[in-house]
């Protein structure tokens, strides 16, 4: 009979144990998660935060702009009869809290294009105005996690590195040494004389 007795009292006992186990464990694991979740984080500043991606977009508001900003490249190609193709993309570039969208606009044909690929040119709107703030820069470009005056810096080709001054992106790599090479110039130029 005693055994009776005590029963309710063993379940209830059971039921709150595997309720306090199950809080532990729930708990145990949002810490994992939660940790996880800021190394993760950490790490990511640590590299690039990615490539500037463009692609066709037809139709939208976004390449009706970008259209109206390249209409003299886009003219200069179908006067050569060829169709130029229109790429688009558009990020927040603003390490603040104030986002500050580049349009980033690249146009495809054969006349526009080099060697060295085709150029991307970067546009920022102010007092309802688009202003070119990259200009016709060749190659992949990056978005870095280093920044200046509020906008991340970005790397074309890996190699040029361009930084916001405040109102534009200027390039930061100089050029290699031309010492004498006017000299030299003048030189070239009396032989042939």
């Amino acid at each position: 009979m005693s055994h009776h007795r005590y029963a309710p009292y063993s379940k209830l006992h059971q039921y709150f144990s595997l309720f306090l186990i199950t809080a532990f464990l729930f708990s145990s694991s949002a810490e994992a998660v939660s940790h996880r979740h800021k190394r993760t984080q950490s790490h990511a500043q640590k590299t690039p935060l990615g490539k500037v991606t463009l692609t066709s977009q037809p139709g939208t508001a976004l390449e009706n702009t970008a259209r109206l900003l390249n209409q003299s490249d886009m003219n200069f190609a179908i006067q050569r009869n060829e169709q130029p193709l229109l790429l688009i993309g558009s990020l927040n570039l603003s390490s603040t809290k104030r986002p500050k969208n580049i349009l980033f606009t690249q146009i495809q044909t054969a006349s526009l294009c080099g060697s060295g690929g085709c150029s991307t040119t970067g546009y920022i709107k102010r007092n309802n105005q688009w202003v070119k703030v990259l200009d016709a820069v060749t190659g992949d470009i990056t978005v870095e996690k280093a920044t200046h005056k509020g906008m991340h810096d970005l790397s074309v080709s890996a190699a040029d590195v361009w930084r916001w001054n405040g109102k534009t992106y200027v390039e930061t790599q100089r050029g290699p040494a031309l010492k004498g090479l006017k000299q030299s110039i003048e030189k070239h130029q009396q032989k042939k004389l």
